[in-house]
């Protein structure tokens, strides 16, 4: 699998203008110079979607030199960084389609040609919610690793802040991840997922085109393992246990629900005999507690298939609130345990990205 990235590079030194001038001297195309809003960040370089082959050395791929040639010509043209600038790199929310590689991808978007429809149109359909979710969790639950990776002024930043794994754990969409989230001054942001991408803000701001590469490399293994070796696509079954006590245990629709989640529920006789509602009120107060536990999960018992003739209602049809219950889903989840690959943010990386990544750490104690 591949995934595209943009990057966005905040740096210092350097005005907009002359930065547009010098890269168009350079014949570099695609690229966009533009203000940032950040207070002393003087220019924002903003590549357009590119990809990488996850198997190949740097030096052999496009991105890589496409890269590299944008980095000299700033560096030489007298661009700097300092702590007020960082780098974010835009993973897309989708994989490329089986018919489009990287160097193919990364060409005709430097080139912007297909640049209608969906991400250049080469993008097969968004990831679901379960691959997110993992990202983001493998990432947040390793954030201290992550720190260390990074200088001090992205370990605590106003414009990354990091995120909770208690609150990414509980959301199960792609709106409850967002909202997990601090929105765009996020670690990891997903506001930007109705334009394509998943963005991670943390890296520091740098012109050195290897370091940008390696957190790409990072990045995009990041979501590749994830993708190829933690997640499965089909439908499975999932065992939910209904709540013990969803409304007031005292209340009316408090009482009816205890009865009905008891074994064999309770029939509409017994429930106006200790609730004191009609049996109209009754009907009524079992499409509340359906809307609230699922309709799954309620067991409507007739009187026919109690033994009884249509009249018979009140006293042989019951309710019941099953305790646990089976619903089958499609899509995205994490495989079993014992054929999930390790959450390590380490997994997939070759030998010499992990050998990078080491040394930079004990760089930055």
């Amino acid at each position: 699998m591949t995934v595209s990235f943009g990057i966005e590079m905040e740096t210092s030194g350097l005005a907009i203008r002359a930065a547009r001038q010098e890269l168009d001297n350079a014949g570099i195309q695609g690229v966009e110079c533009k203000p940032d809003g950040t207070p002393n960040v003087d220019c924002e370089i903003v590549l357009p979607p590119l990809a990488m082959d996850l198997e190949q050395p740097r030096t052999s791929q496009p991105a890589f030199q496409y890269l590299q040639r944008i980095c000299n010509v700033i560096d030489m043209a007298g661009a700097t960084v300092n702590t007020a600038c960082g780098l974010h790199v835009h993973v897309s929310n989708a994989p490329l389609a089986d018919n489009t590689h990287a160097a193919r991808f990364t060409g005709d978007s430097i080139l912007h040609k297909e640049r209608t429809g969906r991400y250049l149109n080469a993008h097969d359909e968004p990831f679901d919610a379960a691959i997110v979710k993992d990202i983001m969790l493998r990432y947040t639950e390793q954030q201290n690793v992550i720190n260390s990776m990074l200088p001090a002024s992205r370990r605590n930043n106003r414009y990354c802040y990091t995120l909770s794994p208690e609150r990414i754990a509980a959301a199960d969409t792609i709106s409850g991840l967002s909202g997990a989230t601090h929105g765009k001054f996020s670690s990891i942001n997903l506001e930007t997922w109705s334009r394509g991408t998943i963005e991670f803000r943390q890296h520091s701001g740098t012109i050195d085109a290897v370091k940008i590469w390696n957190w790409c490399h990072f990045l995009v293994n990041l979501v590749s393992w994830t993708c190829d070796q933690r997640i499965e696509h089909g439908s499975r079954a999932i065992v939910t246990e209904t709540p013990v006590s969803p409304f007031r245990a005292n209340s009316r629709v408090g009482v009816q629900y205890a009865m009905m989640r008891a074994l064999d529920g309770a029939t509409t006789r017994d429930i106006m005999n200790a609730t004191g509602c009609s049996e109209q009120r009754v009907r009524a107060a079992v499409s509340e507690i359906r809307a609230r536990v699922g309709d799954a999960a309620v067991v409507t018992h007739t009187q026919q298939a109690n033994g009884g003739r249509y009249g018979d209602g009140t006293d042989l049809t019951r309710y019941e609130v099953l305790q646990t219950f089976e619903t089958q889903t499609a899509g995205a989840t994490l495989m079993p345990e014992n054929r999930r690959g390790m959450p390590s943010i380490w997994a997939g990386l070759s030998d010499d990205l992990f050998e990078f990544w080491q040394d930079r750490i004990i760089s930055l104690r």
